[in-house]
Parts: structure tokens; sequence; C-alpha cells
């Protein structure tokens, strides 16, 4: 391997060329902040620092507003029913997105005496969206359907609950160009919408309906604040735009999580986890997330719902030991799979399309964007489940895979597929596959497949420390829209200390005046970075910084050497 590419194959530069340093230095003057914070701030073009830094949910969210999410007012009839008839069924997607948002409902709803039945669907053997054997299910519980993260586009599964005698209500963010007058679809991306919330997961709109519910007095005199834990969570998993409302969210959310009134299904998780720190969005993302999925990515789509929803510790224990088999089995799942895909089939390709019957249904989606971060390929990934073929497909969003889904399933190129402009999900006939290839590849043959990274300032060793995390706190929380910094650190020494798994490596990182940091780089072949280290005594690190999970220790997070 040659030193004259980096270590991972990629091109760096600056994503910042010839900054202002006049304006740095004044704006953290103005600010009382560090000049690298500054510099932070003004690459991401924050005009108001301290409406920024405090994200206060009043100041970024009205009632009036939220009153301009489509359809809202039609919940007040709806609720105003459920309270009368006292029950309510809830149909939700089994992601993190789905179990919050469900979560919230049963907490919400069952301190007015309302009797609430959640449905999840079974992932492996249901798929995504309604359909009609539940709806048959949930319709003897209550005529009071609400469907949540899914069932925008479910228009003959609507209809069908209409004519059954039932009301149905959604709450959905997924793409939605046309929707069934009959149903009540608060959606802001429905073409009636003017909210401009078309960011917000489908958990951040679960809590403003109930905050708008709250308001018109359907249900007064509840503190709604305490689900922005489960808001935040849902946030962050989900990959929504960190826009101001969203970092209010999580902000706030964070804020409860790291209190003694947090989610006692949360808590559990945190303690399964063995975090002992201050929980930030990266262990919402990384750690809790992936754990709240397993259990619908390994067939039991309750368990994470029936966590989130609890208010028994013990029944929460017994849960979280569950969630953590399914965890493990889903990650022993996952990495045979990786090593299974030989990537250069697609390199004369601008996706990776990859299929096989006997791959876990439950897993696709992962492989789909462990594909994607490998080669900046949307990426595709498909296998059987009873006589039809699900896949998902992950993108760095060059083109909106949820709107091409979905314009296949119009041409009748595949049977059923949607998702957002960066996940999507179809089904389709295995006599289908060539041709649904066949259009992936022509509606992608334009965009621009690069290597190409950024980093956003050279530091030196020694301003690795306790004021840098603090400048990161503040800057925080990180997302999409907000992306976490990229620091360079030019011309230092690495020293392998210790190899994890032949694929993780802990390292020492040193410059000429001996200052030092420890060092973590992740997912690499041990050997190959033992080759590249021999060719040269120093190099250029490519880093996150954050502090050990586990510990009190600053550690450098390596994204690439050079």
């Amino acid at each position: 391997m040659s030193t004259n590419s980096s270590f991972q194959g990629a091109k760096w530069q600056s994503a910042y060329l010839n900054p202002n340093e006049d304006e740095i230095f004044q704006l953290a003057q103005k600010n009382n902040i560090s000049t690298l914070l500054s510099r932070l701030l003004i690459n991401r073009d924050i005009k108001s620092i301290s409406k920024f830094i405090n994200s206060k949910l009043k100041e970024n969210l009205s009632i009036t507003k939220i009153a301009k999410l489509s359809n809202i007012d039609k919940s007040i009839s709806f609720f105003e029913k459920v309270k009368s008839d006292k029950t309510i069924s809830i149909f939700s997607d089994y992601d993190v997105d789905g179990a919050c948002a469900a979560a919230i409902c049963k907490k919400f709803l069952s301190q007015f005496g309302i009797e609430v039945n959640v449905y999840i669907p079974n992932r492996l053997k249901e798929g995504y969206g309604l359909n009609q054997e539940a709806i048959d299910k949930i319709l003897t519980f209550s005529s009071n359907i609400l469907v949540l993260d899914c069932g925008s586009n479910n228009f003959k599964e609507q209809e069908y609950i209409i004519n059954k005698g039932g009301k149905v209500m959604i709450i959905d963010h997924h793409e939605c160009e046309v929707f069934f007058d009959q149903a009540i679809v608060v959606n802001p991306k429905t073409p009636n919408d003017h909210s401009n919330l078309d960011d917000l997961c489908a958990t951040a709109l679960t809590f403003l309906v109930m905050v708008f519910l709250k308001n018109e007095n359907i249900f007064p005199n509840i503190d709604v604040l305490q689900y922005l834990d489960l808001v935040a969570l849902a946030t962050i998993c989900d990959l929504v735009p960190l826009s101001e409302i969203n970092r209010s969210f999580v902000k706030q959310g964070l804020k409860v999580i790291n209190s003694d009134n947090v989610n006692k299904g949360i808590q559990t998780l945190i303690n399964q986890s063995k975090i002992k720190q201050k929980i930030s969005e990266y262990h919402l993302g990384y750690i809790l997330g992936p754990r709240i999925n397993a259990g619908g990515r390994m067939g039991e789509s309750l368990l994470g719902f029936n966590i989130l929803s609890s208010d028994n510790i013990h029944q929460a224990l017994q849960l979280a030991q569950i969630i953590e088999s399914h965890n493990q089995n889903r990650q022993n799942i996952q990495t045979k799979i990786v090593k299974s895909i030989n990537l250069k089939e697609s390199e004369d390709k601008n996706i990776n399309f990859f299929f096989d019957k006997k791959w876990h249904i439950g897993i696709v989606g992962i492989i789909a964007g462990r594909l994607m971060r490998l080669n900046n390929k949307p990426s595709f990934v498909m296998t059987s489940s009873n006589e039809f073929i699900v896949g998902s497909g992950r993108s760095l969003g060059e083109k909106n895979i949820g709107h091409l889904m979905m314009n296949a399933a119009e041409r009748g190129i595949i049977i059923k597929g949607g998702g957002h402009a960066k996940a999507c999900g179809f089904t389709l006939r295995e006599d289908q596959i060539p041709a649904f290839k066949n259009y992936l590849y022509e509606e992608t043959n334009n965009i621009s497949i690069t290597n190409d990274k950024y980093y956003e300032s050279t530091v030196d060793l020694n301003v690795i420390n306790d004021q840098l995390l603090n400048d990161l706190d503040i800057l925080s929380p990180f997302g999409q829209k907000n992306p976490e910094p990229v620091f360079k650190a030019e011309n230092v020494k690495i020293d392998i200390l210790q190899i994890f798994k032949n694929k993780h490596a802990k390292l020492k990182i040193y410059d000429e005046l001996n200052f030092e940091c420890e060092g973590i780089f992740f997912d690499i072949l041990a050997e190959d970075l033992k080759s590249y280290l021999l060719k040269k005594p120093n190099f250029d690190c490519y880093f996150k910084v954050k502090k050990d999970t586990y510990s009190s220790k600053i550690v450098m997070h390596l994204e690439d050497i050079h």
C-alpha cells in the first residue's frame, strides 16, 4: 500500500479555505469563547451564537407553527372520541422512531385513563407498513386507530379501516405526494402542509401533536416536556437534520436523560451498556439505538417499545437482558454477511446492488449502510421473505432514494417502496430484480462518486484537552447539518499499542515536543495498518476527539492517516 494516498484511500482537504482570522478573533472576544470554538461556529454560518448554544425550545417553536401542520386541527375530534371511548389501538413502525413514538402515546394517554393497545409488525414476517391482517386484530380492541411512523402511502389499508367502521389518524414523516382524504394524515411532507417541519422524525411530530392537544385542553394539566428524552433518542437514531428545532429537541432531551427523571427503559439500557459518563448524542446513536432496534431486527418487534414504555425497573432490566442477547446475535450475523460481499463487483457502477436469499431480513438495512460507508455509493441490499424479495437502501443523498422507490413502484418495476432521501425500503418479485437493477443503474449514472474527505481545523496535540472537550460540548449535539468536527494533526508519530479482534487498533500518537494522546482506529485490517505505518516515520492524522465511553480518558478517534 503506497503512502501517496491516505490509508483509507481518501483525498483530504480543508472544508473551509481562507478563513477570516480577524472575524474569528472578534467573535471569540465578543462571546467569551475560544478561538477554536469561534472558528467552528463561523464554519457553520451560525448567526445567533447565544440562540444556537442555548437551543431553547420556546425560541424555535410555537403553537402557531405547530398549528400549521397538515390536518392537525382534525386531531381534536379524533382524540375527543378516544377520550370518550377510553380505548385506542396504535400501529407503529418497528424501528427506534416508531418505538419512541408509541411509548410517548402509551405513557401520555394512560394518564387519562385510556386503554392503549400497541401493535408493532414483525419485521421478518409482515414487513413495513399497514397490513390487513394486523388491522383486523387491532380493530377488535378499538375502532380508533393511530398509525405512527408509517402508513401515509397505505391507501387501501386506510380505506379498509374506514369501511370497517374505524377512524384512522396517521402521524408520519415519510415521502407522501398524495394522501387518502378520509384519513387524518399529519405528515409535513404532504402537498398541503405549510409548517416547514419536514425535518422532524415521527416521534417529534407525535410530541407536537400532544403539545397541540394539551393547548386545546383536550388533555390538560400534563407535563409534556418529560417525554423529550424519547424525542431526543428518536431524532438522533432516525438521522434527521439537526435544524434549529431538532437541535433544541436533542439538547433539551439530553438534559432529561442526564437527570433523575429519565425514562426507566433508557436508564436500564445505559446501565446494561456500562456507560459511566454523561450521555451524549453519540451514546444515543451508536450504543442505545442499535440495542433498541435489535429486537425488531431479530423478530421480536415489541421489545423496543416495551422497554421504553415500562415504568417497572425490574421488568425493564429483564427486557434489557433479552435485548442485549439479540444485539450480540445481530452483530455476529452482520459481520458474517459483510465478509461475504465482494465490493469489486460494484467497481464500474455508481451503486452497490447485492442479493442473497440466505441473508437475514432484519440486517439488510445495516448492511446497506455499511457498504455505503465503505465506498460512498448508494447501496441496495436484498433477501427473500416468503414469496417476495425485500430490501433496504442507504445513500449519502446524491439522489432521493425514497423518491426512486416510489417512482419504481408507480412504474411497476417493484411491488412497493418508499422512504427518505437517504434511506428506503422496497418489496419486489424475484423476476423483477434485473429490471430493478437496470432502473437504479440508469437513475444513478449521472451522480458523482468521490472519496473526498474534509477536515475543519488543524490542531496541535497539546490542545487535545478538557477545554477542547468543553468547546465540543457547547457545539453539540452533532448530526445531520451539524457534523462532528474532524481535526488534522500534522507530522506526528504513531505506535500501535494493541490490536482488538484484528480490526481495531489502540494507538499512541505523539509529536516532536513529546505531547502525546491515545488514539483508536476502528474497522481496519490490522495487517494493512502495520504495513502502512512501516512506510515512513511521520504522518498526518484526521480524527474526532471524544471522551472514552467507559473511562475518563480523552481519545483521538481516527478517521484516516496519511
